[in-house]
């Protein structure tokens, strides 16, 4: 169940960053058109402009609507990097309250959910983007749908609404395409899900460009689902920025936290942040500094030593500090004295963050032609450097607390 609920979270979190995406990029039409009319002049933006955005989900008797994806967008001329903050999160309120981020537009709307977050990332974010969840729908139908070509059926009874695309090439209405980008392959998982959004996003800026939707239509529809602090001429010098934009100019991270679950007079589960790795997050996703973060050390992990379990204790280390962990298994022998730390990609910066943040030993880190015998030796057991950082070969050296 708490699985399940944590993908729901996670698709919400993709379908409102595409959907944001979409909104910018097709108002350079609508709003270049306020803007021919009123024929004022556009005031200057910063280098780089932070825009909350909230998605929020309509919920039948409730009596507060919360916002159930939040993201902060951080936006540069062929640059937009989005940093998602799960709707959990415990923060700190102006009252000096701490509860979860997303109670904040509940008590207080977007201007009070805006002020938290600038509060609690430390970058002070002027701007805020409303979304309802459903209004996806509404634009997709809006632009005359979108043309895509599915590759196998997609099909989930289970979600609501179920989803049954089949394979072929489709016009695809609103309903379709929500559950387009909502689809989760038990194989390609949440990788796959991401690769059908760029292609939707894509299909979307490339219909723009040919195709500019009826701009009367457009602003009259998407005033009922969009609230927002951006006058239009703002906007448009927004859209302008994403005019070019390129799936791959798009980064997406989300806050790294621990789960905690207490009694419902103690807050019940929330998201404890992890401070660290959220600042170094910021940093790079907000302020675009060349940070790098450890969810981009790819790693797999070796039995060297003959200990039962070792690798996967070490794996599941580096997993819960966020590495991404992409094999673990048994080396090519078992009677390795040292430990090594084998750098495949000779990042200097992604080596001493392995070492710094997690293993806190002495690994010797050699590069693969200083041992060629151990190379040739792994892959005979198939094992290779491939689509890796880094390959840990845990010797009988290695103690882990």
């Amino acid at each position: 169940m708490i699985r399940s609920r944590r993908r729901e979270i996670e698709q919400r979190r993709r379908i409102l960053s595409v959907a944001f995406l979409l909104v910018v990029s097709i108002a350079v039409s609508a709003t270049g058109y306020w803007w021919y009319k009123s024929r004022v002049e556009p005031s200057p933006l910063p280098e780089r402009v932070y825009v909350l955005v909230l998605g929020i989900d309509y919920v039948p008797g409730a009596a507060a609507r919360r916002s159930d994806t939040i993201f902060v967008a951080s936006l540069r001329e062929g640059d937009v990097r989005i940093l998602s903050i799960p709707r959990d999160t415990h923060v700190k309120f102006p009252d000096g309250r701490v509860e979860k981020v997303n109670a904040a537009y509940a008590v207080g709307g977007a201007e009070l959910a805006r002020r938290v977050i600038s509060n609690f990332l430390g970058v002070e974010i002027k701007y805020y983007i409303v979304v309802d969840y459903e209004g996806f729908e509404k634009l997709i139908d809006l632009v005359g749908g979108v043309t895509l070509t599915v590759e196998r059926p997609l099909k989930d009874e289970k979600t609501k609404p179920p989803i049954d695309i089949p394979a072929g090439t489709h016009k695809f209405n609103g309903k379709m395409a929500l559950g387009y980008v909502r689809y989760r392959d038990p194989t390609t998982g949440d990788l796959g899900r991401l690769q059908r959004q760029r292609q939707l996003l894509e299909a979307l800026l490339r219909q723009r460009a040919s195709s500019p939707p009826d701009l009367q239509q457009f602003l009259t529809t998407a005033q009922k689902f969009i609230e927002t602090n951006l006058a239009p001429i703002l906007l448009y010098r927004l859209a302008q920025r994403l005019h070019d934009l390129k799936p791959e100019q798009v980064q997406i991270k989300q806050i790294p936290g621990e789960s905690v679950c207490k009694s419902a007079k103690e807050g019940g589960c929330y998201i404890e942040p992890d401070p660290v790795r959220t600042a170094q997050l910021v940093n790079k996703m907000l302020r675009g500094m060349e940070v790098v973060t450890a969810d981009e050390v790819r790693v797999k992990v070796l039995n060297g030593s003959g200990v039962t379990g070792l690798a996967r204790r070490v794996g599941e280390l580096l997993r819960n500090e966020g590495f991404s962990v992409i094999h673990i298994g048994n080396a090519d022998r078992f009677d390795y004295a040292e430990s090594y730390i084998i750098d495949i990609t000779g990042n200097p910066k992604k080596i001493e963050l392995l070492r710094e943040r997690s293993l806190r030993a002495l690994l010797k880190v050699v590069k693969p032609e200083e041992i060629p015998a151990t190379m040739k030796g792994l892959a005979a057991k198939g094992v290779t450097g491939e689509g890796a950082d880094a390959i840990i070969i845990l010797g009988r050296d290695f103690k882990i607390e």
